[in-house]
């Protein structure tokens, strides 16, 4: 006996699915028959609040960027390098006894000098 391997063959190209005649051609109209009528919910207007919120809500965000940069930008601004904008520092700095009791052993000229550069003192200032 012979063996076949084709097997759409063997099934004769049937899979055993079959729908009546004409089935799909009034499909539609059955089903919306046999489902229950939908209720049409009513569209309740927007509020006033409704129709602001997103405005206000961007408003909001606007406005927190802007003070975390304005505070930002005040943390940084107050941190300054000049020994003259502290005014403890200036104070003590105009006291000669300052000048008595501290180590002048411990700085040398090159130190003295780029304190004074980064101060703002030129030479132009001296003559």
């Amino acid at each position: 006996m012979a063996h076949d391997n084709d097997i759409l063959k063997q099934v004769d190209r049937r899979s055993g699915m079959t729908v009546p005649d004409g089935y799909f051609a009034d499909f539609a109209s059955r089903m919306m028959e046999q489902l229950p009528e939908k209720k049409q919910e009513k569209i309740l207007p927007r509020t006033w609040w409704q129709r602001c919120r997103p405005y206000v809500y961007m408003a909001a965000m606007f406005s927190g960027i802007w003070l975390m940069m304005w505070l930002f930008n005040d943390i940084s601004g107050r941190t300054s390098s000049h020994m003259s904008d502290n005014p403890v520092i200036a104070k003590v700095l105009e006291s000669d006894n300052f000048y008595d009791y501290y180590m002048q052993d411990q700085v040398d000229e090159y130190d003295v000098i780029e304190g004074l550069y980064d101060d703002g003192v030129t030479l132009a200032n001296f003559k």
